[in-house]
């Protein structure tokens, strides 16, 4: 019988459980040097590396959370940007409805007054104007009780059919004015109303704005002769001062596409605004439409090209129409910063869902 020592045993149990392992790595480092080349071996090739099960329930959990999230924030955004879009075309089409109005307002108020004062002088001549006969104080005094009446009139005149008469306001009349005054008094002896364009009188700070309204004088039958208003603009230009705000420009055009008023002190009365699609379209003659419009275009401004958001409604007893107009960049700036939150929001939740988890 032999006796071992346990020590022993146990170290040698040791160094046979080693001997594979010492095996592999001589033979590792006892490898060809052409083997070796290029390619560093080690434990780490010889077992596949495997994917951690942490990283695969996070992305489990974040394509759960996140994309439903997308899709949802897609659609909330979506429908925003149609209300507020909405919300802006209704703005604008609301100014030029309420502007509209009341330059039609104010027009059939002056046609009244005209009609009231034919009248009154139908009944205080007599029927008989000629002559000296329309200088009479009765007819003068009627004339300058019209003028003080309403702030809206600049400028009245009587004439009587061999174009003479008298004449009472705060503008003096020019060539200008003369000309208007011409055409309308042409126009009362076809039997018409006359509506003039807007024209400028005076100069400086004493400029008016202004344009002329005229009526036939009719009895029995027979022409009269003529009374002419000249309207100041004035309170309408105030009006659109106070419409344009926000980026928002406001102004009036006529038929022909010529600037009428406007809040901006750059533009000129009669000035060709056709440069403008909103006007052009408003000027084409194939356009009957007594409606308003709002639509997209794009204006150039000091050689830039600008993308705008615009509405004009039409004053049919006119033939003007006001225009109201704005960049797209400020009429849809809550759209942008809508967009610009959400995303950020997203961002940020999704950063912190990653955080969480890890």
């Amino acid at each position: 019988m032999s006796f071992r020592n346990p020590s022993s045993c146990r170290s040698y149990r040791r160094q046979r459980r080693r001997l594979p392992l010492d095996f592999l790595r001589h033979s590792l480092k006892c490898a060809a040097p052409h083997e070796r080349v290029g390619t560093t071996l080690s434990l780490k090739t010889i077992i596949p590396a495997r994917i951690p099960i942490l990283w695969v329930m996070l992305s489990v959990l974040l394509l759960i959370s996140v994309v439903p999230m997308y899709f949802y924030s897609v659609q909330v955004e979506a429908i925003n940007r149609d209300r507020l879009k909405t919300n802006e075309k209704l703005l604008q089409n609301t100014i030029t409805r309420s502007l509209a109005d009341d330059i039609a307002q104010r027009h059939d108020a002056m046609h009244l007054m005209l009609a009231n004062l034919s009248s009154a002088i139908q009944v205080t001549s007599g029927g008989d104007i000629t002559g000296q006969k329309v200088e009479a104080p009765e007819l003068r005094a009627l004339l300058e009780t019209f003028v003080s009446s309403s702030s809206d009139v600049a400028y009245a005149t009587v004439l009587n059919s061999e174009a003479k008469g008298i004449s009472a306001g705060r503008i003096a009349q020019d060539a200008f004015l003369q000309k208007e005054l011409e055409r309308g008094f042409a126009a009362a002896r076809d039997g018409r109303m006359y509506n003039g364009q807007a024209l400028v009188v005076g100069s400086g700070k004493s400029s008016r704005t202004v344009t002329l309204v005229s009526t036939p004088v009719m009895y029995g039958g027979r022409f009269l002769g003529m009374i002419g208003s000249v309207t100041d603009l004035e309170p309408l230009i105030r009006r659109l001062r106070e419409s344009s705000r926000s980026g928002l420009e406001a102004y009036v055009v006529d038929r022909e596409g010529r600037l009428v008023a406007a809040a901006r002190q750059d533009l000129a009365t009669g000035q060709d605004m056709k440069a403008y699609e909103i006007v052009r379209i408003f000027a084409d003659p194939g356009n009957k439409a007594q409606l308003a419009a709002t639509l997209e275009f794009t204006a150039t401004e000091n050689n830039q090209t600008v993308k705008m958001l615009g509405t004009y409604c039409p004053v049919t007893s006119l033939d003007w129409a006001v225009v109201a107009e704005k960049p797209r960049s400020e009429a849809y700036r809550g759209i942008y910063e809508m967009q610009y939150t959400a995303r950020l929001l997203a961002l940020l939740a999704v950063l912190a869902s990653v955080g969480e988890h890890c």
